[in-house]
């Protein structure tokens, strides 16, 4: 099972807590490119480097919503036209590629899980696969809140193929919710690469 964090664009004491105890398991990262170019973020960047247990893969290019009024939020929503979004994501792959080298792997995790296009635009721009919310049981539905009782009734009889956290919303119990996840044992964690 993969363990994925979303929203990486800066350094702060989550991400550090994040990495720190998932630092004996492989975890799926992923970043916001445009925002890693930031001089204020180069710390992120080198954080990030010395987790080897760490892949980055691509989130969106600013996580921006472009989504008219009424739709639901996508930074690629249908209405956006491809000469207008097709140079960010080839941007932020340059971005991650240059910043990570091989800690990135070229997957493609749209923010909010919704890409309004066709997904085989993708192996075209150099993906070898993309991420959505179909595969991922979302840990944090909320910001501060985990459902312990429904997380474990959901591994139970709904095979995912991993757990979507955000990082920066975790709280203590959180945190704590993590590290006796990974503790416990039950779970066999995998790393993208391995199940790709």
């Amino acid at each position: 099972m993969l363990l994925r964090s979303d929203d990486i664009n800066c350094d702060n004491k989550n991400l550090r807590k994040f990495l720190k105890i998932t630092k004996d398991v492989p975890v799926l990262l992923a970043a916001e490119p445009r925002w890693l170019t930031k001089p204020e973020t180069k710390s992120a960047v080198e954080l990030v480097k010395q987790y080897k247990n760490a892949t980055i893969v691509q989130h969106g290019y600013d996580h921006t919503n472009r989504a008219k009024d009424g739709e639901k939020k996508s930074e690629f929503p249908s209405s956006r036209s491809a000469e207008d979004y097709i140079p960010d994501i080839i941007e932020g792959k340059k971005i991650l590629e240059e910043l990570f080298g091989d800690q990135f792997y070229p997957v493609f995790v749209p923010p909010w899980n919704r890409f309004g296009h066709n997904y085989h635009i993708l192996s075209e721009l150099g993906f070898i696969g993309y991420e959505n919310s179909k595969g991922f049981l979302d840990m944090q539905p909320e910001r501060d809140f985990i459902d312990k009782k429904y997380f474990w009734n959901k591994l139970q009889t709904n095979r995912k193929r991993g757990l979507m956290f955000h990082h920066s919303w975790l709280n203590d119990e959180g945190f704590k919710f993590i590290e006796e996840l990974i503790e416990s044992g039950v779970i066999q964690w995998k790393s993208i690469r391995e199940s790709s």
